[in-house]
């Protein structure tokens, strides 16, 4: 269906062209024949002056303004070339009038309004010009009447095709409008949900991780006598939610931002892996990584590796928190693939409800233009592995950059 639409204006375009050019032959044909025969023109005279009346018929649907140069020209040659003594219809031809005609049409559509309204009194001054007698610029009853005709018809051509022109420029910019508004009530809409969303995260999830940091950090005061190893364990717990509400307070910054094309906050990246490899070292899981030499994938794919690696690693800690992780980080070719495994554990049941980090994480790699497969491995662990691309493209990188 989408490749009908596309071709759709392409093959109006293309018979609006075809029916111009079946047109401009006959009218070629049926010009060239009257010169020759009711107008006793030279052959040779007669079919050129024919071929470039309707030459210009077809140039002006291109180039309007040259194509009215190029009629005027024309008129004023085959006005010029008819026999004073001929009875027929002059100073302009039945075909010749036709044709003009239909040009003024064409360029009052297709041009500024000028172009037709200049068209017009050249087209009477190049007859006028062209047929007037030898000392004399006057004309017969018939000849005026012919002239008559051409100047009311053509001049009501002339406002008719201008006023359509005008409609549709003005209908064009409604359209275009319209389309900016409704652009500007999607844009006001949205950035209302995200000021919602960002109070609910709030609301939610932030006063709850403040109650969590300052009980950590004030455990210590609170129960004299702790442990060492306990303590430490605790101010662990603190620094983990101070860290946690950083980020936190950054994406609401970010939902409650109008425009997000700039964000000064410093995002995590590769360089940051090690930190959150130990991080979860301390939290009691045993974890192994490699990454290749001078690892720098840019800050764009180093957020969305770390990110990969931080859920993947967090639901190792939440599913099966006596296994053992491995994070293998690899460039071949133009890819770069992050595997995370771990080995077979009792998973913790308690932490096993549907949440949403794989699906974050597929979405997040589906906007680099990357896959990622995860599941089960054949001795009983479990695995995910992206595969991202090293070289982003600039719509990948518009994409990527607005996401928090």
């Amino acid at each position: 269906m989408q490749k009908v639409r596309e071709l759709g204006p392409l093959s109006q375009v293309r018979w609006d062209r075809i029916i111009l050019l079946i047109v401009a032959l006959i009218l070629l044909a049926v010009a060239a024949t009257l010169n020759t025969t009711v107008y006793s023109m030279n052959i040779v005279i007669g079919l050129l002056l024919a071929a470039a009346h309707a030459g210009s018929l077809l140039l002006s649907y291109f180039r309007p303004f040259l194509g009215m140069i190029a009629s005027l020209i024309s008129v004023l040659l085959i006005a010029a070339a008819l026999e004073p003594s001929s009875t027929s219809a002059k100073p302009f031809t039945i075909v010749g009038m036709l044709t003009q005609l239909i040009i003024l049409a064409i360029c009052g559509l297709r041009a500024p309004w000028y172009v037709a309204a200049l068209g017009w009194l050249g087209s009477l001054g190049a007859v006028a010009i062209g047929g007037s007698r030898i000392g004399s610029l006057f004309f017969t009853a018939n000849e005026t009447g012919n002239l008559v005709v051409f100047a009311s018809v053509g001049f009501g051509l002339v406002v008719a095709s201008c006023v359509a022109r005008q409609w549709q420029l003005i209908r064009t910019q409604l359209t275009a409008e319209r389309n900016v508004s409704a652009a500007e009530a999607a844009r006001r809409q949205l950035v209302e949900e995200r000021a919602g969303i960002a109070r609910e995260l709030h609301d939610v999830v932030a006063h709850g991780m403040s109650l969590v940091t300052v009980q950590a950090t004030t455990a210590r005061y609170r129960y004299p006598g702790m442990d060492e190893k306990v303590a430490a364990e605790f101010e662990e717990i603190a620094e983990h939610s101070r860290r946690a509400m950083t980020e936190m307070r950054h994406m609401l910054g970010v939902l409650r931002a109008e425009n997000t094309d700039k964000e000064t906050v410093p995002q995590p990246g590769a360089a940051d892996l090690k930190a959150l490899v130990e991080s979860i070292r301390r939290a009691g899981i045993a974890v192994d990584i490699s990454t290749p030499a001078g690892f720098d994938p840019g800050p764009i794919l180093g957020l969305t590796v770390y990110r990969i690696v931080q859920e993947a690693l967090s639901n190792v800690v939440r599913h099966a928190p006596d296994s053992r992780a491995t994070v293998r980080i690899t460039q071949p070719g133009e890819r770069i693939v992050v595997l995370v495994q771990n080995r077979p554990a009792v998973l913790n049941s308690s932490e096993h409800s549907g949440g949403h980090g794989l699906i974050g994480m597929q979405e997040r790699v589906q906007v680099m233009g990357g896959t990622l497969r995860y599941g089960p491995t054949d001795d009983g662990g479990f695995q995910v592995e992206a595969r991202l691309p090293r070289i982003l493209g600039p719509a990948t990188n518009e994409k990527a950059g607005k996401r928090p």
